[in-house]
């Protein structure tokens, strides 16, 4: 059985004769080699670019917040014509995931319209600085709601142009919305956001995706568990990632984190399929011996069951880290061989 039909068995709620495995990666040689799904991710003009240059409407150095909110123009930007986004997109997404459609999964990959927004504020990092979430939009919309909001609907549309073209691409098998709106310890933004805007925005991707034929996938850091978010998600999406519900850092960590995601579960139903299972801070963790994270991986596996669940690594390795480092590559490897047995 082909890796792509062994997904669709799980989409499908059938039970699979092994789990399926999606081991992320920026390298598409890597996920081919070890798993049965390739997803490459898709940029919309020079958006994700934000995060690293700053954004249009970043805020200046020692500028009152006030001052700030009052001269954001939001059609001061030049925004970009979302059907030739979604020509130049489809384009790049086919040459690049050519070399894998005979016989895997594929998935077109989009960032949201919340984690696009945040981009848009970003202050910028400095070299070799990492890239983290940008709370600026977040007291923008405090600010100013009307701006903000008007902000956000005009990435959203653009967005949903790209997701619909994605979708329609014969090579395409699912597209993932990757969108945060989470930390561990609750909602990054108001209430408010979340039920007025994020979801409804969120209902129209995944029904655009849907009405396509293709399989709906968000991927959604944090706990998505408060205000019942997760079991809001769980009736939009096909699909969710990476159920990030509990830090894991240690191996004790990990076992809550395991138990939460088993009591989401229960709590949230089996409409949507989990893409998880495989800690990435245990997988590079020097404090974790191979046999040891197998056995964990084992355990879930068994707890869980493999209806609705693609064994997933959690995320892609860390900047500056790889799968090739000889001790991480043992731990995966002991991972592989369990679940697709030569």
């Amino acid at each position: 059985m082909n890796s792509r039909r062994l997904v669709d068995i799980v989409f499908d709620n059938y039970l699979p004769p092994r789990p399926p495995l999606h081991v992320e990666s920026d390298d598409k040689r890597e996920e081919y080699k070890y798993g049965d799904i390739v997803g490459a991710g898709v940029r919309i003009a020079d958006w994700r670019d934000f995060y690293t240059i700053g954004g249009p409407f970043k805020r200046r150095a020692k500028e009152d917040v006030l001052d700030w909110a009052e001269r954001i123009d939001i059609e001061s930007y030049v925004w970009p014509n979302p059907y030739r986004e979604a020509l130049r997109a489809t384009t790049a997404f086919k040459e690049r995931v050519a070399p894998y459609t005979r016989d895997r999964f594929i998935v077109f990959k989009v960032l949201g319209p919340t984690e696009t927004s945040e981009a848009f504020f970003a202050p910028g990092v400095s070299k070799g600085e990492e890239v983290a979430h940008c709370l600026d939009f977040a007291l923008f919309l405090k600010l100013n709601k009307v701006k903000a909001i008007k902000l956000y609907n005009r990435v959203a549309q653009i967005i949903l142009e790209v997701v619909k073209a994605g979708a329609e691409l014969d090579e395409v098998d699912a597209v993932r919305i990757a969108d945060d709106v989470a930390e561990y310890t609750g909602l990054l933004y108001y209430k408010w956001f979340v039920e007025e805007h994020y979801l409804p925005w969120h209902r129209k991707l995944a029904n655009a995706i849907k009405k396509r034929g293709k399989r709906a996938i968000l991927h959604c850091d944090g706990n998505i568990t408060v205000i019942g978010l997760l079991s809001k998600l769980s009736e939009i999406y096909d699909g969710l990632h990476p159920l990030d519900l509990y830090p894991r850092h240690t191996l004790q960590d990990a076992e809550e984190w395991m138990k939460r995601v088993l009591q989401a579960r229960a709590q949230c139903g089996w409409h949507p399929v989990y893409f998880t299972g495989i800690p990435l801070e245990l997988l590079f963790s020097m404090e974790v011996k191979p046999l040891r994270l197998k056995r964990f991986v084992s355990k879930f596996l068994q707890l869980h069951g493999l209806r609705k669940l693609v064994l997933a690594t959690t995320h892609s390795p860390y900047p500056g880290r790889s799968y090739k480092e000889p001790a991480v590559k043992r731990r995966l490897r002991g991972i592989v061989e369990m679940v697709k047995p030569s």
